[in-house]
């Protein structure tokens, strides 16, 4: 049997899949049945402070994104928690521990450092979290809190390192995508003496314009998230994994087991999700740790330390990718069903059809390799 056990920031999850901070974990009921779903950790929705800023909308707040009719995304507009924070303390994490996962504490970077730190340990203080997640990246609230932070390097760390030095427990740091560079952020949280680093939080965007009436979906700007932007977090997250040595947490984009395999060989420790969980409910929980353990025992994986990382080795910059020798898309005449869709999508004139014969030009392909992608009988490679 494959160990599906993690070892996240010196804290053993069962498995290393986590209920990332969001709708499904709003209260402590929520968080103990996705305990009880198989999550090997949970993490409520931020909390914080009652202020202004952090009562979210009630007429609406989630759009789903769809190219034709399948979903790919969502924008919310959903901020910190609605519970407070003498609520959590009084019931809410006692109630979520009842479901058997560890849980992970996420709590707001407050505008201030030392408002942080203390409540960090007014938290700590319940001996109810065995780690904490600090929010630095939402994208929706106001200039002094959330990515208004995590985009600057200065802030993150003095925000890090009053939380940290505050805390006995492990502290993790949740950064923001809304950046064109998380190296240097993430350096800094480690900098700080952070004990792990979550990537990443929503991307700030628009839900879009209902052309009939002229109004926006949301009148408001939110975050995306579901299986459209996994490669703009993967981006990020290998960056950041080739760059610090503390453990990672991946969010972003999960649906199935193999995208968690695909941010493990990329370095994460243990992989958020939360989308998916509202989309199909927590029977999805089942199927991805299934997933995941028959991946496992098919690959003769004993441990997820087996196969992490393994992808990274082969990331390369765009320069070092040209100097390889080229390869040209070659057609396997045997596969082929001259449906006519590769010299379609090819824009170099290098793929021709003859009296019912498709074949590519060498000397015209640019080694893009559209084709191949696009070929519905997997008949096209780009071979040297």
């Amino acid at each position: 049997m494959a160990d599906l056990q993690v070892n996240f920031a010196g804290i053993t999850f069962r498995n290393p899949l986590v209920l990332a901070s969001a709708t499904p974990g709003w209260d402590g009921l929520r968080l103990k049945e996705a305990g009880q779903a198989g999550f090997g950790a949970v993490i409520p929705k931020t909390i914080g402070p009652i202020q202004d800023w952090a009562v979210h909308p009630r007429n609406g707040r989630l759009f789903l994104y769809r190219v034709g009719n399948r979903p790919i995304g969502m924008v919310n507009l959903e901020l910190f928690t609605t519970k407070t924070r003498d609520e959590w303390i009084a019931r809410d994490l006692a109630v979520a521990r009842e479901g058997g996962a560890k849980i992970c504490a996420s709590i707001l970077a407050m505008p201030e450092p030392e408002q942080t730190a203390e409540l960090a340990q007014q938290v700590e203080a319940t001996s109810l979290a065995d780690l904490f997640e600090l929010n630095v990246s939402c994208p929706m609230p106001a200039a002094t809190v959330g990515m208004h932070i995590g985009k600057n390097p200065e802030l993150t760390f003095r925000q890090v390192r009053a939380a940290k030095r505050a805390l006995k427990l492990p502290l993790s740091v949740k950064l923001t995508p809304n950046v064109a560079d998380m190296v240097e952020i993430a350096r800094a949280a480690v900098e700080a003496g952070v004990d792990a680093i979550t990537i990443s939080n929503s991307i700030r965007s628009f839900a879009g314009v209902d052309i009939e009436t002229g109004r926006p979906h949301l009148r408001g700007y939110g975050g995306y998230t579901g299986p459209a932007i996994k490669p703009i977090i993967m981006r990020h997250f290998s960056e950041v994994a080739r760059a610090v040595k503390v453990p990672l947490a991946a969010v972003g984009g999960i649906t199935s087991w193999r995208e968690v395999v695909e941010y493990i060989m990329l370095g994460a420790t243990t992989v958020q999700v939360a989308t998916t969980v509202m989309w199909d409910g927590l029977g999805k929980v089942e199927k991805i740790l299934r997933g995941l353990e028959e991946f496992m025992e098919r690959k003769g994986y004993k441990s997820i330390d087996d196969f992490r990382g393994i992808t990274l080795p082969y990331i390369k910059t765009v320069e070092e990718l040209a100097q390889e020798p080229p390869r040209f898309a070659t057609i396997n005449m045997s596969l082929c069903k001259n449906c006519d869709i590769c010299s379609r999508v090819c824009f170099y004139g290098a793929i021709h059809q003859e009296e019912g014969r498709t074949w590519a030009d060498r000397n015209a392909c640019d080694g893009c390799g559209l084709c191949a992608q696009w070929c519905p009988a997997g008949a096209i490679e780009l071979k040297e």
